[in-house]
């Protein structure tokens, strides 16, 4: 059974990601490219991404709201499916530009080219790789020589939004 506290855990995970992969789907295949996560007190529940429009991304968001993102960080691993739109609300720019964001977007925040693809997650996963190297390779070599099914190694918790 899921808890407040899971999905608790998921946001503060989240925050401590500066990067993830975003897929979105092209019409013919799936595209995966790397963004910069935000979260913003204006749009809790959501994560926020921003780019420019008109992009490819932005067009294929625009035709296929799905999306999916995944995380990767020293043996923790996030994903989440749900849905995205872009939008170009200026306080919710404003809310997440920094630094990083006058570099990768040259344009003033005020222009109207700067967007965010707003993400609304449906369903999450994380993975927790819960134990220390020495009891991994102990459990890779019990499924190995037969003594498990596979290694117990991972914990797994599936959230729903």
């Amino acid at each position: 059974m899921q808890s407040q506290a899971d999905t608790k855990d998921f946001w503060e995970r989240i925050g401590k990601y500066d990067t993830c992969m975003v897929v979105t789907h092209d019409g013919t295949r799936l595209r995966a490219r790397p963004m910069a996560p935000k979260l913003s007190d204006l749009a809790p529940g959501r994560l926020l991404f921003l780019t420019e429009r008109p992009t490819a991304k932005t067009e294929e968001v625009e035709a296929d709201h799905e999306v999916a993102c995944t995380f990767s960080r020293h043996g923790e691993y996030l994903s989440l499916s749900g849905h995205a739109r872009v939008s170009g609300d200026r306080a919710l720019v404003d809310s997440v530009w920094d630094a990083e964001a006058e570099a990768w977007l040259p344009e003033d925040r005020n222009d109207p080219k700067v967007a965010l693809l707003v993400v609304e997650p449906e369903m999450a996963e994380i993975w927790d790789v819960k134990a220390n190297a020495v009891t991994r390779a102990y459990e890779f070599a019990k499924a190995a020589v037969g003594g498990k099914d596979r290694p117990d190694t991972t914990e797994n918790r599936k959230i729903e939004f």
